[in-house]
């Protein structure tokens, strides 16, 4: 979580930038920008923090209950900060928790499920009070998180050098309590805007974890890896961590939408890597807009815990019929939820949107063009 320092817009990082390369093709859509805390929910998370809790969280709770909006679950996440930091992983905090993996915020609802996930309450268990930073990190004191994430992962590297002082119990606990330490130390350095630092501890939690939490370490360090513009490395991470995330894999389904839908956006901005155009090669009968979609189509089955709106626009642009009812419906969604994600979700749409038209079919071609034309869309060359 980011504090707003600044009165940007939420969408301006998106929409400052040209919609066409110098090609005449649509850009790729940019890495997901962060999602900073809303002024209104920094004021009561200031007064909690300054010994107001009571009406600090009377408030955040009103907020959290105003609707399904990027404020009311940014509010949610602090409620669940708050109560990890008085009443530990239990009852309460994942209540909050639920709502934020239920909503449509890119950085709060991974992080939701993870710590939702059996993998995070047996891995966060240790010698260091990890999960108190985590609550410093969630109800807005950063450098106290930070701070306090570096000095505990610092504590289990060394308990680890000196190995011998412990037991194989002790020392599996340590060793499992410091790659979960790598792995929300890296989300919060890439929430800071320190995300070249977020590299290292991303992946090496993702080398040693498997399963859900090595999905979520290869979600982040693949969202560094495209800042950086290392396409195909982060293609093979992301591809690597959507398969960690199925089910089968994980053991738990909430994370498949989000890491579907950020490798489906990275496969549909850049066709010309290797793991799209090796598929279209080896695979008969297959095309760019095959493996493109194959990601979000997979993600869409799982939808126990997380439902974002972009992985099925990222489905039903694809369409059985050419009314496209699901994208409309999904894009309603996303424009109650916050002008970036429904800005977002725009930009997907026109990335796709060559994947999708077809002039063999006159019906669906003009549909998208409708469209398109509602969503104020340039026509690609």
């Amino acid at each position: 979580m980011l504090r707003r320092d600044d009165p940007i817009t939420e969408s301006s990082d998106m929409t400052d930038q040209s919609l066409l390369d110098t090609h005449g093709m649509p850009q790729p859509l940019p890495p997901d920008p962060l999602s900073p805390i809303p002024d209104a929910v920094e004021r009561e998370l200031a007064a909690y923090r300054a010994g107001d809790a009571g009406n600090a969280k009377a408030a955040l709770s009103t907020i959290a209950e105003s609707g399904r909006t990027a404020v009311a679950g940014h509010a949610a996440m602090a409620l669940a900060g708050v109560e990890l930091a008085e009443n530990g992983l239990g009852e309460g905090c994942e209540k909050w928790l639920e709502q934020v993996a239920a909503g449509e915020d890119p950085w709060l609802g991974p992080l939701a499920v993870v710590m939702l996930s059996a993998d995070f309450d047996d891995g966060i268990a240790g010698p260091e009070p990890v999960l108190d930073h985590l609550a410093s990190q969630l109800t807005g004191d950063l450098p106290a998180a930070r701070e306090g994430f570096e000095r505990s992962l610092a504590r289990l590297e060394e308990a680890w050098e000196n190995e011998a002082e412990y037991d194989d119990d002790a020392i599996s606990t340590i060793l499992r309590q410091r790659d979960i330490t790598k792995l929300i130390l890296g989300n919060l350095l890439i929430q800071v805007g320190d995300s070249a630092a977020a590299l290292e501890p991303l992946s090496s939690a993702r080398s040693h974890c498997d399963g859900l939490l090595a999905a979520y370490a290869g979600h982040l360090e693949a969202h560094v890896l495209i800042e950086q513009g290392k396409n195909e490395p982060a293609s093979e991470v992301l591809s690597y961590a959507f398969r960690e995330s199925l089910p089968a894999n994980s053991r738990a389904d909430g994370l498949t939408r989000w890491v579907g839908i950020r490798y489906g956006e990275h496969l549909a901005g850049n066709p010309w890597m290797d793991i799209v155009a090796d598929q279209v090669e080896d695979i008969p009968a297959v095309t760019e807009g095959t493996v493109i979609r194959d990601p979000f189509e997979t993600a869409c089955y799982f939808e126990r815990l997380s439902r974002p709106a972009l992985a099925d626009i990222g489905l039903e642009l694809f369409p059985a019929s050419p009314d496209f009812e699901p994208v409309h419906a999904a894009l309603e969604r996303l424009k109650t939820w916050s002008d970036e994600r429904y800005e977002r979700a725009r930009r997907l749409i026109f990335v796709l949107h060559q994947y999708v038209e077809d002039w063999r079919d006159v019906e669906k071609t003009q549909g998208l063009a409708d469209l398109r034309k509602q969503l104020d869309l340039p026509k690609p060359r």
